[in-house]
């Protein structure tokens, strides 16, 4: 109610009906919900401080990430650890983020200079603020009810997110296990890019780099860094390996006849002479083309009731 009587006094009507529409309710504190979509590119200096929507962003990340770790736990109570562990970081990943936040329509609110540059992950970064100030705004409990219904609800497809690839590495270390490979990753260098360090790590497999990434923790990096490697690697090579072992046909195992060494006296010196071949008029039952295409007897129908049983 307060937030309906806010929006009939408020100069930002824009903002308090686009979070209507969004979120289905008028925000209290319409100055949090303005500052959420305040990019760092714009923000205002107010002597040593600066306001952006970082420490929001900082604030929604962490209860995103709780509130989804609670919806999972429901959601698959049959489910151990380290199967919620990998769904939470698919719902919560920048890819998943930056989608939602676009079907959202986020990215029309956003106050950003685009002339500063590209900006990687800005709709997602949107998305945690926005939480973040719904979270100062009506706390936990309310905010969690809003992840749920109007955004995972709404915009995440579980059945995709379950069905998703994710965890590169762990695929990576478990092929190179079977292979008999060293694997390992390594940290080959960092940059600070507007105001953020990155890391760059190479998937190094028998000290030999096969994929890197870069990304602003040194997980994330070994994360791209081993999906690069076994696409474009890893991949590539199965399916080198796979084509060796079809692509020369079975030999049929035609039995070869034997060749007995006998002596003709007639001549001095010993000649070795091959006796005739034996005739095989069954060759073909016996070689494996025609083992592996033969009919099988058919087998006696059970009842029903010994099928039960």
């Amino acid at each position: 109610m307060f937030g309906f009587v806010a929006f009939c006094f408020a100069k930002d009507k824009k903002l308090y009906k686009a979070m209507k529409n969004i979120l289905g309710f008028y925000p209290g504190n319409i100055f949090l919900y303005r500052l959420a979509f305040m990019h760092r590119s714009v923000s205002r200096v107010s002597g040593s401080l600066k306001s952006n929507n970082e420490r929001l962003e900082y604030l929604g990340d962490s209860v995103i990430s709780t509130a989804v770790a609670h919806y999972l736990f429901k959601r698959y109570p049959n489910k151990d650890e380290g199967f919620l562990t990998e769904m939470r970081s698919k719902m919560v990943s920048r890819a998943t983020l930056n989608k939602v936040a676009l079907k959202m329509g986020l990215h029309e609110l956003l106050n950003i200079d685009t002339k500063s540059g590209g900006f990687k992950s800005v709709d997602g970064n949107a998305l945690e603020a926005l939480i973040g100030a719904v979270f100062l705004d009506r706390g936990y409990r309310f905010t969690e009810k809003i992840l749920l219904r109007r955004v995972i609800a709404l915009h995440i497809d579980m059945d995709e997110i379950e069905s998703r690839e994710w965890n590169y590495k762990s695929k990576l270390i478990d092929w190179g296990q079977k292979e008999r490979l060293k694997i390992h990753f390594q940290v080959i260098g960092t940059m600070h890019q507007k105001g953020k360090k990155l890391y760059k790590v190479a998937a190094m497999v028998n000290e030999e780099s096969w994929g890197e990434g870069m990304d602003q923790s040194i997980k994330a990096a070994e994360q791209i860094a081993s999906e690069n490697a076994y696409k474009n690697r890893v991949i590539p090579y199965i399916e080198k390996q796979s084509k060796k072992g079809y692509r020369t046909p079975l030999p049929d195992a035609v039995p070869q006849p034997q060749v007995k060494e006998t002596k003709q006296a007639q001549t001095p010196a010993a000649i070795l002479v091959a006796e005739p071949a034996p005739v095989y008029r069954m060759a073909a039952e016996a070689t494996i083309s025609a083992s592996l295409f033969a009919v099988e007897a058919p087998q006696q129908e059970t009842s029903h009731s010994e099928s039960l049983t």
